[in-house]
Parts: structure tokens; sequence; C-alpha cells
């Protein structure tokens, strides 16, 4: 399997990431590409990356780390119905999304995409991050917090969160529950707080913290966690996730554009950019910008000399 080893990328799939175009404007590889990518799941791809970073953490020796997940899209244009597009109506002919939850870990201001799981209507959520911690934790991690944005908060996640005895925070979102406590307190705030679920006909009940930051950085926050740290320091422990997004542009300029429907050809392509963007992280990230890093691997004579995965 090609992505396997980045020397086995072919220079195609390299122009193709460094223009960030489609395979089909560089050369007529791509149905190549696509039929080797036959006998490859979705699980096997995702198995896969998560054991090449695994490999690859533990020869970094990194020690103490911050967990950041996040989800991102690509857009699907087309009528096909798959459990693997989720729904979009908020964007002329934007059909539906293919969604990626993205483990990435933060080491002395470098981040490293260690895991990538592709989202299904009806995905456990809980479960395939329980799935991606225990991978980081074979990886030799030590966790210090793992980081969530709003789109995380549910009683399912923190369950598994529990029973993984890690450390969290999660940034929630201001319902009229959580404006009504903002409203009752004068300052920051740690309140207990009980959430109920019903799972497999079964009621289950988590406890969790809810910290109210009020006016810090001229914002009232609210943050589900089991951290017994004031809300400013919360608000200041949260800071480390807030680039993710400027990460993700930076690994979008890595992005393989393809019009293919197929769940495991849109996976492949988003792992390449994670793969890229990796290895610069790890040898190259303060000695050139990434796109530079990207232009020079697309050259074959940089390639040869550039330090990959063995």
């Amino acid at each position: 399997m090609c992505f396997c080893n980045p020397r086995r990328i072919s220079e195609n799939l390299l122009l193709a990431s460094s223009h960030n175009t489609y395979v089909e404007t560089i050369s007529s590889s791509a149905d190549t590409i696509h039929a080797n990518l036959d006998d490859w799941s979705i699980a096997a791809l995702q198995q896969e990356y998560a054991r090449l970073c695994v490999q690859e953490i533990r020869k970094l020796h990194l020690g103490s780390c911050e967990v950041i997940f996040d989800c991102t899209d690509e857009d699907f244009y087309g009528k096909t119905q798959d459990f693997w597009i989720i729904p979009w109506t908020k964007e002329a002919g934007v059909e539906g999304h293919f969604r990626f939850l993205v483990c990435s870990i933060k080491v002395r201001n470098r981040k490293y995409p260690v895991a990538v799981r592709m989202i299904r209507l009806g995905t456990d959520m809980a479960n395939e991050i329980g799935i991606v911690l225990s991978s980081c934790k074979n990886a030799g991690l030590h966790i210090r917090t793992i980081l969530f944005d709003r789109g995380f908060y549910s009683t399912d996640i923190i369950h598994e969160l529990q029973e993984q005895d890690v450390n969290y925070i999660i940034f929630a979102r201001k319902s009229n529950t959580f404006n009504s406590m903002l409203a009752s307190t004068e300052k920051s705030a740690i309140i207990e707080h009980e959430m109920t679920t019903r799972k497999h006909k079964t009621t289950m009940r988590v406890q969790t913290n809810i910290a109210l930051a009020k006016n810090v950085n001229k914002y009232d926050w609210v943050f589900a966690t089991n951290l017994a740290i004031t809300g400013a320091e919360i608000v200041k422990a949260y800071r480390v996730r807030w680039n993710i997004e400027t990460d993700f542009r930076v690994q979008d300029e890595a992005r393989i554009k393809t019009k293919s429907t197929r769940p495991n050809v849109r996976l492949f392509y988003f792992i390449i950019p994670l793969l890229i963007f990796f290895v610069w992280t790890a040898t190259q990230k303060f000695k050139v910008s990434f796109k530079k890093f990207l232009i020079n691997l697309s050259k074959t004579e940089i390639v040869k000399r550039t330090i990959f995965f063995e």
C-alpha cells in the first residue's frame, strides 16, 4: 500500500498534493490508485495510519502531552446517498459532508496528527474517541489533558473519558441552564453537575463539573471538566487548542482533491496531508514553511534526501 511508507508515495500523488489539485489533473494514474484501494476498508486504513503514528511517536520519546480532538468536513456535491455522507443544506450545491474525527497531540509547540476516524451517520462518537485514546496510550504517551470543542459536549463522551481515567476540558454550548448559572454568579465558579442519558434501555447518570469563567478575555466561558482549577486557569489551559483551525488550514495546503464518492478513497486522500504534516512537524517545522516543504517534497531529488518513516 503506497501510503504505508512515504518513500513509495507516487510522484503523481505528491505533485497533486503540492499543487492542491486532482490526481486526474496531474496524470492518468487516479484509476490505478483507486483500484489499489479496493482491498482496503475504512477500518484497515485507519488502523494502518494509527499503527504508523504509534511506531513513530515511540521513537520520538515525547512523554507528556495535551490531546486535541476535532472534526473537519469535506464538501460533497452530488445526489449519491450514503451513510458516510453527513447531510448538509447550508451552502448552495453542497449536498453533504464527508466528516473526519482527527486526534492530535501537542508537545512543545509541535502538533502531531496521530489518528483519524471517518464518521458516518449513527457513529458512536464516544466509542471512536475511546479507541483513539487507547492508541495514544499504546504509544507510551502520558496524557495531561484532553481538549474538546463545544460539539463534543455529551453525556456519552464524558462517561467514556471517565472510564478512560483522563483529565478533560470540553467547551460547552451556552444552554438555558448554563446561562442561568452564569447569571446567578458574579465571578468564576465550579459547580457540580449531573448528566443523564438512556442507553441500551438503561438510564446512565454521569457526574462532572461545570466551570464558569466570567469575563475572562472579555468573554463568559462554560466548560465541562474534571480538573480542580479556577476558571481563568481552565481558559489558559484550553488556549492550547485555539490554533487548531489554523493547523487545519495549513494541512489543507497539501489536500488532494477528488470527485470520487468512495469513502475509502476520500479517507486515503485525507490521510496523505496528515502524514506529510506529521513528517514536517517532526523534522522541518522550524526550518521551512509547510508549503515550501511540500513543494520540495514533490521534487524527486528532494524526496530521496528527506527523512521519512521507515
